[in-house]
């Protein structure tokens, strides 16, 4: 039987639950509307702002670092180089991430995640597991567990907490964390320089900071060729901090930087600084320096000074490097420049005969006193040399002028720095202004100027190759990961003086160890030339010169008729039984023959590449 359709009275009666239908499903249907748009726009707008902000949250930008190019000596021997380490750093996301968090701390006290949970907030449980990583650290790293605690909890992204942790070691820790539930701790590699020539050389080679960049030496100077370019990767990690190898990104390899070769062979080195550790104790020196040159191309094949190295004070600003930093008055081994000067200008001539008088000289018109060891009387030029007569040499200079000196003195390099290129270079000091009558007699003997060690050598290796002032050379050659070489040639500055004067001069400097004030520095094997030099010690805080205190010093070269070598000895303040023994002929020079002899010895079995000096030009 069919039902009995609604009369008008029902409708009326239905019609405002009809409108309360109508009005819920248009509310539905807009609510699933937005909800739909929203999705949509989170699906396809959204999308690729909102997977950057969960990777960022777990993916981390790995660098792979590139090695340093290590220095060696010229024959291969590692002075500096790079290590491959790892070090330990903390991963801030993963240690707040209480979840995970809540589970390795059950772990470690042997409850479940759930009981765990009702009795622990969440603060709580992150300090809980915070405090049982930072007692497991404080087992393993020098520091205390309070301190570990508070870098952990730092707000701070990461934070280093041990570096430079060898291969082993880091598979030990690794070990440990991982049977001590310990994550958001993780190790990543790196490189830490080392130095395994320790303390030999280490004024030259330098340090490098915490990022690995050079501070001085050479490792400042070679700073460009050394550093290599880093490589990169990202990787992604779950929210226990395990890494997630298919979300591994490409891989950009490093490119390690180039190798550094010095022109020191370590052998002649080690030779040569045991030499200059003898002759400063046995002297009782404040310092002592000792250099060695190739002449013809300015190569530095040995340099040493005592003292060298404050092992316990970390302040580099205290380290001097005496063979470039630290000028000092040279006294007469500076005459050459004086004879130089009046060669080549003709104001005198070897055989000519100069007055020396008899050991005590007055300049009538400037009043200028001046005095020898011994009366002399008249001498040849080369007898001024080969005696060291101070008043022979200030009347040679009388006839050379400020001018010419000056001329002379800046051409031999002195009053600028050599270029060697190391952090620290000292120019010293050259009178350019107005002389005073001292200036016009000291300056020719060699007070009232500033020299180093190192523009010393550099000046009488004009001397020994023919006149022609070279660059020290320092770098052989850089050498590129793939093999590829870059020889450092020698770098000729200009003609110091002419070839005939360097001749001359040479012949005057054997006639000093022949003949003269250099005796105790003759080798009965080979024929070496050079000069004394005895200078009163000058003390700048007393701002005057000390009695009985003395610099002395020799520098020559051998052979002298084809010079492969230049060598400098100087010993501050040396002490011996009275004063009158305290003289550059007496210290110094048997020294030098010692260094002499060991050089040429070792330069004999040494395997040397040629070389060629560059052409030399502006000669005079």
């Amino acid at each position: 039987m069919s039902q009995p359709l609604p009369n008008q009275i029902q409708l009326r009666r239905d019609r405002p639950v009809c409108r309360r239908m109508l009005l819920l499903l248009s509310v539905l249907l807009a609510g699933f509307s937005v909800v739909t748009w929203r999705l949509a726009v989170i699906q396809i707008k959204e999308s690729p702002r909102l997977a950057t902000l969960a990777a960022k949250k777990y993916q981390r930008h790995i660098v792979l670092p590139a090695h340093r190019g290590a220095i060696k000596d010229l024959s291969g021997e590692y002075l500096a180089h790079d290590e491959d380490v790892r070090e330990l750093y903390t991963d801030r996301t993963h240690l707040r991430e209480v979840i995970t968090v809540r589970h390795h701390l059950a772990a470690v006290r042997g409850v479940k995640a759930l009981e765990l949970r009702e009795k622990l907030g969440e603060a709580d449980t992150i300090a809980a597991y915070h405090e049982h990583v930072a007692k497991v650290l404080a087992g393993i790293l020098p520091m205390p567990e309070q301190e570990i605690r508070e870098q952990i909890s730092s707000d701070k992204p990461e934070i280093v907490l041990a570096k430079k942790v060898d291969e082993e070691t880091a598979k030990k820790w690794e070990i440990l964390f991982k049977a001590e539930h310990i994550f958001g701790i993780h190790m990543r590699p790196t490189v830490a320089r080392c130095f395994p020539a320790k303390d030999r050389l280490s004024l030259v080679l330098g340090d490098t900071d915490t990022s690995n960049k050079g501070r001085w030496g050479v490792e400042r100077m070679m700073e460009a060729k050394l550093t290599g370019v880093p490589g990169e990767q990202l990787i992604e990690r779950d929210k226990s901090g395990h890494e997630l190898p298919s979300y591994r990104g490409q891989v950009t390899e490093p490119q390690n930087g180039s190798d550094v070769y010095l022109t020191i062979d370590m052998q002649l080195q080690d030779n040569v600084e045991a030499i200059c550790e003898r002759a400063w104790k046995a002297n009782k020196a404040r310092r002592a320096v000792i250099v060695v040159t190739e002449p013809t191309t300015g190569t530095v094949l040995a340099m040493a000074a005592r003292p060298h190295l404050d092992v316990s004070n970390p302040d580099v600003s205290t380290w001097t490097n005496h063979v470039i930093a630290d000028p000092y008055e040279p006294g007469s081994i500076f005459k050459v420049v004086t004879l130089a000067a009046g060669l080549d200008n003709r104001k005198i001539s070897p055989g000519e005969m100069i007055d020396c008088g008899n050991m005590y000289y007055e300049d009538p018109v400037r009043k200028i006193k001046l005095s020898d060891d011994e009366p002399l009387g008249m001498q040849t030029v080369k007898g001024v040399l080969v005696h060291s007569s101070n008043i022979g040499m200030y009347k040679i200079s009388k006839r050379v002028g400020q001018d010419m000196m000056l001329d002379y003195a800046t051409r031999f390099g002195f009053g600028a720095s050599t270029g060697i290129g190391l952090v620290g270079e000292r120019a010293g000091y050259l009178n350019t202004g107005k002389w005073s009558n001292t200036t016009y007699s000291r300056m020719p003997i060699g007070y009232e100027v500033n020299v180093t060690p190192l523009q010393m050598c550099m000046a009488y290796g004009a001397i020994a190759n023919g006149g022609v002032l070279m660059k020290p050379r320092l770098i052989d050659r850089t050498v590129k990961p793939n093999g590829e070489t870059e020889v450092v040639p020698p770098q000729p500055v200009w003609q110091a003086c002419t070839a005939k004067t360097a001749s001359t001069l040479r012949d005057f400097l054997e006639g000093v160890v022949v003949e003269g004030t250099g005796k105790r520095a003759a080798m009965a094997e080979v024929r070496v030339g050079g000069k004394t030099g005895t200078t009163r010690r000058y003390d700048p805080e007393k701002k005057r010169y000390i009695d009985g205190s003395y610099l002395t010093s020799f520098v020559g070269m051998a052979p002298i008729d084809n010079p492969r070598l230049v060598c400098l000895v100087m010993l501050d303040d040396p002490k011996a039984e009275s004063s009158a023994m305290v003289r550059g002929g007496r210290i110094a020079a048997p020294i030098f023959a010692e260094v002499v002899r060991e050089t040429l010895d070792h330069l004999a079995i040494r395997n040397e590449r040629p070389m060629k000096v560059a052409v030399k030009g502006g000669a005079q």
